[in-house]
């Protein structure tokens, strides 16, 4: 307890310095989630450990990663494609639960260095198809046969979700393949981490990470939310489909590379 309350006016202390690295992680969030480049989203938490403890960083991001979540998804209520939502949401809890029961156990670093490369992978594979073969996103229309994929990719979303606030990039890897219109894609996404985001609240209190200096913290940057959300909403509307998946694979690429950089140098 003393060690904690230490650690925590050694954090206060320093306010001038994290403060700013806390707002520019919102901010990537904020507009991640409100429809422009959802791997952008996945930075969050890799800027917010460059000052803070990573299970702080976790705690200050999950109340405004909600806040966030329940502002875009009654944004995008039109647009949530419920027959791929069921299957994703279905993976991520299974997810979840794993993460809760794996939480004290797991290092960060090789969590964020597998998902990177494989953010890494999909990012390529896109990008060799539209160079080398002149093809698009290939669709997959036969939704039951997606269930493997969903309780794969969408349980290690609600997984790393939970242990590292990087669900974003195996979502996407489960969701870009499926090449939906922007709103649609958008839409389904919001409502999925919203789900997910809000599971995690019981588990959040069970483990304890909630604390006065997590909570300060996350009020002082609540009010960059709005401007994060504002501007991820214009960006989208003015985007097509290609040049918006072409944007979202980019930055699924830098996201990736960032994080192996991150627990590698």
């Amino acid at each position: 307890m003393i060690e904690e309350t230490l650690n925590n006016l050694k954090l206060i202390n320093q306010l001038e310095i994290l403060i700013p690295i806390a707002i520019l992680s919102v901010i990537l969030v904020a507009i991640s989630k409100s429809g422009f480049g959802g791997a952008l989203g996945s930075l969050g938490l890799p800027v917010m450990v460059l000052a803070f403890p990573p299970k702080l960083a976790i705690a200050i991001l999950l109340p405004l990663y909600l806040i966030t979540d329940i502002f875009v998804a009654y944004t995008w209520r039109k647009f949530p494609v419920l027959k791929i939502l069921k299957l994703m949401v279905l993976g991520g809890l299974l997810g979840q639960v794993l993460g809760w029961i794996c939480f004290e156990y797991l290092e960060d670093k090789y969590i964020l260095i597998l998902i990177g490369i494989l953010a890494l992978i999909t990012s390529i594979r896109y990008f060799k198809g539209i160079f080398f073969h002149n093809k698009t996103i290939k669709k997959i229309e036969n939704i039951k046969s997606s269930l493997s994929r969903a309780i794969g990719w969408c349980g290690f979303s609600g997984f790393s979700s939970f242990v590292a606030l990087t669900g974003g990039i195996p979502a996407q890897i489960f969701l870009l393949p499926m090449g939906l219109e922007r709103q649609l894609f958008v839409g389904t996404m919001s409502f999925y981490f919203l789900i997910i985001n809000l599971a995690k609240l019981p588990f959040f209190f069970d483990l304890q990470l909630f604390t006065s200096t997590s909570i300060m913290l996350s009020i002082v940057v609540l009010p960059i939310l709005p401007i994060g959300i504002y501007l991820g909403k214009l960006l989208n509307k003015k985007l097509s489909d290609r040049l918006f998946y072409h944007i979202s694979h980019s930055a699924l690429f830098l996201c990736g590379l960032n994080l192996i950089s991150q627990q590698i140098l």
